[in-house]
């Protein structure tokens, strides 16, 4: 793979991750809710799944996940519960989780272990992201590509997407804001909580337009 190639598969995996959808308010909403460390390990997982779908895509596993239906039905099911819980624990917590970590510094293992495994899940439960890898990522491989390729593939789609969720992580973490959504930590989690469930509410509808 040249420079313009690897250039280009960098800038599309970089437009995809900055479109707005539920990656980008799950990230959100766990670092806003429950701190700093927890939107890194979340974005960071995410970039994991994200690199596994390119791998995926480079193989030609996507096509024949896309071309049965029923897998990908299945994915958004899945996904859309996985948001509805992670919104309906949001609601519950009421924002104490954040002040602890804000007051303490508490970073327990088991909370970054949950962070991770629901970025992680939540993209390749997100059947939106194995059509975008098939639509456009799919143009930039070679059907001779070598397994050294199909690795730069994944960990430059990996790398790129965790490094803009981190990013986003950090800057809603920053001293300033962070200081902010503190102090309102309760009516943000509540709000936070309730625009996840009406994510999965919207999901599920397509789901149900898309069977009937």
């Amino acid at each position: 793979m040249d420079i313009v190639s690897w250039f280009q598969l960098a800038t599309i995996c970089l437009l995809g991750a900055v479109s707005p959808g539920p990656s980008l308010a799950l990230v959100a909403s766990n670092t806003i809710v429950r701190g700093r460390a927890y939107g890194v390990v979340t974005s960071l997982a995410h970039g994991a799944g994200i690199g596994l779908w390119a791998v995926l895509t480079a193989v030609g596993v996507v096509e024949v996940i896309v071309d049965k239906s029923g897998i990908l039905l299945v994915l958004q099911s899945l996904g859309a519960f996985l948001i509805a819980y992670i919104g309906f624990r949001t609601l519950m917590d009421g924002g104490s989780n954040l002040l602890h970590e804000k007051e303490t510094g508490a970073t327990d293992s088991n909370p970054l272990l949950r962070a991770a495994s629901e970025g992680l899940l939540i993209s390749l439960l997100n059947p939106k992201i194995a059509l975008f890898f098939l639509a456009i990522f799919s143009h930039l491989v070679n059907s001779d590509a070598n397994r050294t390729e199909i690795i730069l593939m994944g960990g430059t789609a990996a790398v790129v997407d965790a490094l803009w969720y981190v990013a986003v992580a950090l800057m809603l973490t920053g001293s300033n804001i962070g200081r902010l959504l503190a102090d309102r930590s309760k009516v943000i989690s509540r709000v936070s909580g309730s625009f996840l469930i009406l994510i999965a509410v919207y999901l599920l509808g397509e789901m149900i337009r898309g069977l009937l």
